[in-house]
Order: C-alpha cells, then sequence, then structure tokens
C-alpha cells in the first residue's frame, strides 16, 4: 500500500492512495471499483472532512507516475 501526499495550501492535501471505505464516505460517491490507487483532494476544517476524488490510477507504474508529477512525497 502506498501513499503520497502534497499540501495544497493550510485547509487541502493533494492525496494518492488507496481508496478506504471511510474516504469513499467522505466523497459522497459511489464507486463499484475501488482496487489500484485514487488521485483526491482532501479538506479538513473544524467540523468535517471532506474528499474530492480526481483520477484513478489502475497501476503500480501509474500512480508513482503521478507522484512525480505532481511532486508528492
Amino acid at each position: 500500500m502506498y501513499y503520497f501526499s502534497k499540501a495544497l495550501d493550510n485547509d487541502r492535501m493533494l492525496c494518492l492512495a488507496p481508496m478506504t471505505d471511510r474516504m469513499l464516505q467522505q466523497s459522497g460517491q459511489e464507486i463499484d471499483d475501488v482496487s489500484g490507487y485514487f488521485l483526491f483532494a482532501s479538506r479538513r476544517s473544524d467540523e468535517f472532512a471532506s474528499v474530492e476524488i480526481i483520477a484513478r490510477a489502475t497501476s503500480e507504474d501509474a500512480a508513482f507516475a503521478l507522484k512525480e508529477l505532481f511532486g508528492m512525497e
């Protein structure tokens, strides 16, 4: 399992990770196939956390390419 992230601002992170049940619930989306890795923006505030799914990478190679493209650690 890989997890990479990069701060976008004080409240948001750009993340690349496998989808968890909790993240899927926070996104409010229905996804039939949660395999692979997902690129998403995570917003945290005092009252709630939200996830905005941007893209899905179906392979490890694709996930590492996105990591490099976005300069994630």
